[in-house]
């Protein structure tokens, strides 16, 4: 998973509390930024801004003048939890920093940039590192979790007798069927690859299970292009907390997702709309 220590801008621009007010206005006027990290020894100590900069004479030291109280994220940060972090408070610019020490700096502009790369294209669907951050932003809040994990039957057959354009439009209407049948409170969903379809729920396993009935249903009952009868493989796979060791969380992740994707391998094969997989235990990985 893409962290904020792969985006984020190193030995970024900054300032001492000692230099100018003026000084910063400077900086920030020549290089078009509207904030400067304020550090002393490699420490961050505070931030000024623009609005800093407005409020301040010139001549008065920036350490007099910052904002003391910094809003920081750690390196290994998700994309996702930064994203959060900087909606939640506003943020234009967001400093990365690790017990105190500066590291770098994203902006806001930089995360929407790479926040697009993580959205399929064709169906506005989240991609599947997105179904990674969700159950474990699940499992660490300490709720149990259920991987839906849905392929598409010989969608290959429709894509050949259709054409690719047509296979594209039909996929399109099956990520807004999907997402006519999610809860956005408790229910991720995203375009795992080609054909296949996941979701990770807060649900309990039973009512996953008729969740992903749901989902296999609105295939069947749609009206689709060509006389297409659409129809999709489940598999579902749950995670137990009933013994939870802060650290396993993205093992248990991994096995859900593959016990889940082997799972609708096996209705596949035994010609079936889903298979139960059942539960993961999340223990201790020394």
């Amino acid at each position: 998973m893409i962290t904020v220590a792969d985006i984020m801008v190193k030995n970024p621009l900054v300032i001492s509390p000692e230099l100018s007010v003026g000084r910063a206005a400077d900086i920030m006027e020549k290089f078009k930024i509207g904030g400067l990290p304020v550090v002393d020894g490699g420490f961050v100590v505070g931030i000024i801004t623009s609005r800093d900069v407005r409020k301040s004479h010139p001549n008065r030291l920036v350490a007099d003048a910052m904002t003391k109280d910094v809003l920081t994220v750690p390196p290994q940060y998700s994309l996702w939890e930064a994203k959060e972090f900087i909606e939640k408070h506003g943020l234009e610019r967001v400093v990365v920093a690790q017990e105190g020490k500066l590291l770098g700096v994203v902006t806001k502009a930089l995360f929407l940039m790479e926040f697009g790369k993580r959205i399929d294209a064709l169906t506005g669907l989240y991609r599947s590192e997105y179904l990674h951050y969700a159950a474990l932003k699940l499992l660490r809040n300490g709720q149990e979790i259920a991987v839906i994990f849905i392929d598409l039957d010989n969608f290959g057959v429709i894509d050949k007798e259709l054409g690719h354009v047509s296979g594209d439009l039909i996929l399109q209407r099956v990520a807004k069927l999907f997402k006519e049948v999610v809860r956005e409170e408790t229910d991720y969903l995203c375009r795992y690859a080609g054909d296949e379809f996941a979701v990770v729920t807060a649900r309990p396993l039973k009512e996953a299970k008729t969740l992903c009935l749901e989902l296999l249903t609105s295939l069947t009952e749609e009206r689709w292009p060509g006389g297409v009868k659409l129809s999709a493989s489940a598999g579902i796979a749950g995670g137990r907390r009933s013994q939870a060791r802060k650290g396993a969380e993205r093992y248990t992740i991994n096995d859900l997702i593959n016990l889940a994707s082997l799972g609708s391998t096996k209705a596949k094969k035994e010609n079936t709309q889903l298979v139960v997989v059942g539960q993961v235990e999340i223990t201790e990985i020394r």
